[in-house]
């Protein structure tokens, strides 16, 4: 099966369009060079012939069967030749003419069967004769029709050929190729077979175990190595998939020349690469095929050397190296070695699994290890295994213990979508003074806008402590118009989030000194994330962009990229499909949702993917976007708006699938179920498309206004109830929201049509003054038009785009000609033209001379290309000018 890919078929239509061409695929063995060759081959109207390099291949095996199929269909050009000696068939060449007659027969044979691609595998195997003639080839082709598309491993230099570089499978083409096939499920297939298609394939079919089809591949070059470079590469193996220098040396228990020696071969033949200060297996496949053949007493004696290479260490590294030693001894059958190297290294889930001790450590009990078993799932981003090891947790403490385990379930239900407020109230009743439940039900409370308790409560828990609390104060002062305030309290939250060890949780964390500072990571990610959150919704893109990229890149230093990194990502996505740039957006989305991320984050990426699929038309995705993400956002972990944003999309994609019937029983529900004024972002967009349907005639009392998104917002809900579409315009204007400033210029178009059409009527001649003004309205209609169109190609809006051309075209407003290149002066002229006014008569009503409106109405029919004023009307008309 065939998936992806589109790209590089891209590429190879584009060199097929420009031949003689070539191009070499390259790429590491089972990613599907040949498929993609024998794909692109399959679309295209030529003859495909098909040759290859072999092992241990004769001089010119590549291109013996190719020539041998020309030949028979077309014949020799100079009778046997020297082509007789790579083909037998032909009889015997007379003479010896040397190579270079051999090769100006095969570029006759080449040249003669075109329209031809030559599609020549495994190139990395090629002899140097076939890759000599290949180059000849290549330098000497001239005529068009032939193509040739080489595939290799590695790169071969031939003339004037483009590489293509073949990419591993996205997670979402890996799923489409395995299907639902048995075997791994398809995270673990996407993580061991890195998006190589082969080796996904073969785990579909044969589960987690190295299937033996690919054994050959991956080991077939060690095989042939000496047993020195086999014993390192299984030592290698049991250290992982990537071991640094000095834990080899300690662990092969060889000394560093014979290491040297050892190594070598192995980086030759690509089974390890070098990486930094140590060695990288080229593929996890190989790994796990290397560590399969040990034998199990060899696995636990190795697992064990690697051990202690690891706690023989020493350096800033140690609860790193600690942490890996652990699952060393564990594998090696040391349970209690393994549990002390665990708590060392702060590997809590291994801990967890190796409880209980037979001494445990100073004040860490099992609700203790659980705690810190869920904080780790719950930075991971596994909200649901951290919310089933704190519950857990719970049930085997009591009082303040208890109310900090509350706390942890409530962030980590706020990641599942789920309101976590009654959690809150319990923890602060068990534990009143304690300044972090303060500030996180102080969070709660902002999320559901209570914003006078919630500011009560965040300066509260601010004076005792927590500076977490800024955050909420922050993100309150923002949604009071005060940014300026807001970014200095967001830098302020980043820059305090410093904590002793034992502030962290219930207890001191062991392996960590007593009151050693710490960062707090996840409140200072938090920190991005709400400042990036209130900048859009104000309209501060670029700025919301730059903080959200800066949190980012933190999450992926502190290794949060799944949890808190994913909603950054979201956030980030917001201001890019805001500003119009909508692949770039897809692009941020599409990487967050591969790292598989908590429920609600995968929401709200959805959220935003399924918005920028409803204006680029591609109302389907968007469709199965809705399907997706509602389950996830039944809850109201964020308040309303959590609520809302799904009706919003669902809206949307009603009016764009032009079911106003739909539109309106979406309207009407959330107007009774919900209260609009708890919303912080999504009340105004709601009302503009329930305005838009009919479903009602005025605002609800109390629903804010705070920010330039949201008056833009409000003042394209008062131009759908009959307002202003000139200030709608204005309005997203300086917003700088491309998408919204496109569909107002298109309405005021549309508006003001309407109303030139019912204005009052006249009799007899009209005035100059009424036919300027007519005029000069008229011009703007077709320039708002103009610039929504552009707008709308740009950006790749077909919705937008098919309505401006459908009320153009109607209108008979050109699109394309902006106004031919007539002056303002020159459009008046126009229109006095085609109401059949002599030359006299125009200069009359322009109060200009008899001469310089002739010169007008010379200029106008040489700019329009016109022979007479009757063509010149007619232009006119037809173009939208008068």
């Amino acid at each position: 099966m065939f998936v992806g890919r589109d790209a590089e078929l891209a590429a190879l239509a584009e060199a097929w369009a420009d031949t003689p061409s070539a191009v070499l695929v390259v790429g590491e063995a089972g990613m599907g060079k040949t498929r993609l060759a024998t794909e692109f081959a399959g679309r295209v109207d030529a003859r495909v012939v098909t040759g290859g390099g072999d092992p241990g291949g004769l001089p010119y095996s590549v291109f013996v069967p190719v020539l041998r199929r020309l030949v028979r269909e077309h014949g020799a050009p100079f009778g046997p030749g020297e082509l007789a000696r790579l083909l037998p068939e032909l009889g015997v060449p007379a003479v010896d003419l040397g190579r270079a007659r051999l090769f100006e027969e095969a570029l006759q044979v080449v040249e003669k069967a075109g329209p031809l691609v030559l599609v020549l595998d495994d190139l990395h195997w090629a002899d140097q004769a076939s890759l000599d003639l290949l180059a000849f080839l290549l330098r000497n082709l001239t005529g068009g029709g032939v193509m040739v598309v080489a595939t290799s491993r590695t790169v071969v230099r031939l003339p004037g050929a483009r590489t293509l570089w073949l990419p591993p499978l996205g997670r979402d083409e890996v799923a489409r190729l395995v299907g639902s096939r048995p075997g791994a499920g398809l995270d673990v297939i996407m993580a061991r077979s890195e998006g190589n298609p082969l080796f996904a394939e073969a785990l579909a079919d044969c589960g987690t175990a190295v299937p033996d089809s690919l054994r050959d591949v991956l080991l077939g070059a060690a095989d042939k190595l000496p047993s020195p470079c086999r014993e390192v590469l299984r030592v290698a193996a049991v250290a992982g998939r990537r071991v640094d220098h000095p834990v080899l040396l300690a662990a092969a228990g060889v000394g560093e020349l014979a290491l040297d020696e050892a190594l070598r071969p192995l980086v030759r033949a690509r089974l390890l690469l070098v990486d930094g200060d140590g060695y990288r297996f080229r593929h996890a496949l190989i790994r796990d095929a290397a560590y399969d053949e040990l034998l199990p007493g060899e696995r636990k004696r190795l697992h064990a050397r690697v051990a202690a290479a690891l706690e023989g260490l020493t350096g800033d590294g140690v609860s790193e190296t600690a942490s890996g030693a652990a699952g060393h001894w564990r594998a090696a059958g040391e349970p209690e070695r393994a549990f002390a190297a665990a708590v060392a290294g702060r590997r809590w889930d291994l801990a967890l699994d190796l409880w209980p001790p037979a001494e445990p450590p100073p004040g860490l009990d099992h609700a203790r290890v659980l705690e810190l078993a869920a904080r780790d799932a719950l930075h991971a981003g596994e909200a649901r295994r951290a919310e089933d090891l704190t519950t857990s947790a719970l049930s085997e403490v009591t009082g303040t213990r208890r109310a900090r385990l509350l706390e942890l379930r409530v962030t980590v239900r706020d990641q599942l979508g789920e309101d976590g407020l009654s959690d809150l109230h319990e923890a602060v009743r068990l534990a009143p003074g304690d300044a972090r439940l303060l500030g996180a039900l102080a969070t709660t409370l902002a999320w559901n806008g209570q914003d006078t308790e919630a500011r009560r409560h965040a300066e509260q828990a601010l004076h005792l402590g927590d500076t977490r609390s800024l955050t909420t104060l922050a993100a309150l002062t923002a949604l009071e118009g005060d940014l300026a305030t807001a970014a200095t309290l967001y830098t302020q939250a980043r820059t305090s989030s410093v904590t002793s060890s034992g502030s962290l949780g219930s207890g001191r964390v062991p392996g960590l000194g007593a009151g050693a500072e710490v960062v707090d990571e996840d409140a200072v990610l938090m920190a991005y994330a709400s400042e990036a959150d209130v900048l859009e919704a104000a309209g501060e893109h670029a700025r919301a962009e730059a903080v959200a990229r800066a949190g980012i890149q933190r999450a992926e230093r502190s290794g949060m990229a799944r949890s808190r990194g994913a909603l950054l990502a979201a956030n980030l996505a917001e201001p890019l499909s805001s500003l119009g740039r909508w692949r770039e957006a897809r692009e941020v989305i599409g990487v967050a949702l591969a790292l598989d991320p908590p429920p609600i984050y995968r929401a709200w990426l959805l959220m935003v993917r399924g918005t920028v699929a409803v204006w680029e038309g591609a109302l389907d995705e968007a469709a199965a976007v809705v399907d997706e993400a509602r389950p996830l956002m039944l809850g109201r972990s964020r308040g309303y708006d959590s609520c809302l944003e799904p009706d919003l999309l669902e809206c949307r994609l009603a009016e764009a699938f032009g079911d106003r019937l739909r539109v309106r029983r979406l309207a009407g529900h959330v107007l009774e179920a919900h209260d609009l004024t708890l919303s912080r972002r999504y009340a105004w967009p709601l009302l503009v498309i329930a305005a838009r349907a009919g479903a009602l005639t005025r605002a609800p009392d109390g629903v804010a206004t705070v920010g330039r998104v949201q008056r833009a917002h409000r003042v394209t809900f008062e131009a759908e109830l009959g307002g202003s579409w000139e200030e709608a315009v204005g309005a997203w204007r300086s917003v700088g929201q491309p998408y919204m400033l496109g569909w107002a210029l298109l309405r005021a178009a549309q508006d003001g049509q309407v109303r030139e059409a019912s204005g009052p009527p006249r009799s007899g001649r009209r005035d100059g003054g009424e036919s300027r003004k007519g005029q000069r309205g008229r011009s703007r209609v077709g320039d708002g038009l103009r610039e929504a169109g552009e707008i709308a190609a740009r950006l790749g809006a077909g919705p937008l785009r098919r309505e401006v051309e459908a009320f153009a075209a109607a209108g008979r407003v050109d699109l394309d000609g902006a106004g031919h290149g007539l002056t303002a002066r020159e459009l008046e002229v126009l229109g006095l033209v085609a109401e059949g006014l002599s030359n006299r008569q125009i200069a009359e009503r322009l109060f200009i001379s008899a001469r310089t409106s002739g010169v007008h109405v010379s200029n106008i029919m040489a700019k329009l290309a016109v022979s007479s004023r009757v063509e010149a009307a007619a232009v006119a008309r037809r173009s939208g000018l008068i």
